[in-house]
């Protein structure tokens, strides 16, 4: 049976163009469908009281968009990198939540290696590590407990990462992970530890507007210090095909129900002075 908060979320996008920015809620399945593979169930975690405002126990629509739109992470380019230099595709995702990206990734690459992490609370960890089992992946995705801004030594151990000559992952992804501008600066912090120091990798972040167009700006600020640079900047709208340049002066007269129909879609890649 569905839970009854997703059918009250339904009705509303039905009746009155309401459009979500979760989906499920804490301890319910969901499943998600692709074609070509075998349909993905999950539970979406809860977490600790003490953890709540991590947000942690909806399935988002960013990681939804992100998964109906894997192709655009050019994932079969980076795979035949990786397989030049005699080794998986190194994958991280931050903030996994309930793992979508993370498990459909697995399930579609076999030459990748995904390391799929969020921070250190028990039960969201626990749920997490259960829905890679669930969707029989657990080989090749692995769950990390990690906490932004600390030492990425656990992520990297977990697929031996640190062993490479230029250490870190080809590709991190992050599914609305921008929403809190107190968080930004351990965030990029992050993406320096873990990204690889290499030409092909990539950063694909992928941010909702349901906390406003400011909140994404101020992490825009903050890249070309970390010694990044934007590739691509992008909104796409949720559900539809339309795509525009991003601008934060839409701010500007834009109410709450239209920024719920956009997400940012940013690439970022190392500067190469």
């Amino acid at each position: 049976m569905s839970d009854p908060e997703d059918l009250l979320a339904e009705s509303l996008e039905i009746l009155y163009d309401h459009v979500p920015v979760a989906h499920s809620s804490a301890g319910s399945a969901f499943t998600y469908e692709y074609d070509g593979i075998s349909p993905i169930h999950l539970v979406t975690p809860d977490t600790q009281a003490a953890n709540w405002a991590l947000h942690a126990s909806s399935i988002w629509s960013s990681a939804l968009y992100v998964a109906d739109h894997i192709h655009e992470l050019h994932l079969d380019e980076h795979v035949a990198i990786a397989k030049q230099e005699g080794r998986p595709l190194r994958i991280l995702e931050l903030g996994a939540g309930a793992g979508l990206p993370s498990i459909l990734i697995s399930k579609m690459y076999k030459d990748a290696l995904v390391t799929c992490s969020d921070y250190p609370d028990e039960s969201l960890i626990h749920t997490l590590a259960e829905n890679a089992k669930r969707n029989d992946v657990a080989d090749r995705c692995h769950v990390v407990p990690y906490g932004w801004g600390s030492d990425p030594s656990p992520l990297m151990l977990s697929q031996n990462a640190h062993l490479d000559s230029i250490p870190g992952f080809d590709i991190v992804l992050a599914a609305d992970t921008l929403w809190n501008s107190d968080t930004h600066h351990i965030f990029v912090q992050t993406l320096q530890l873990t990204l690889k120091r290499a030409s092909s990798a990539r950063v694909h972040l992928v941010a909702g507007l349901h906390t406003g167009r400011y909140v994404v700006a101020s992490f825009l600020k903050l890249v070309p210090d970390a010694g990044f640079v934007i590739e691509d900047l992008r909104e796409r709208r949720v559900g539809g095909t339309e795509e525009r340049p991003w601008s934060v002066e839409r701010a500007e007269g834009e109410d709450e129900a239209e920024r719920r129909r956009w997400v940012v879609w940013m690439v970022l890649r190392w500067r190469h002075d």
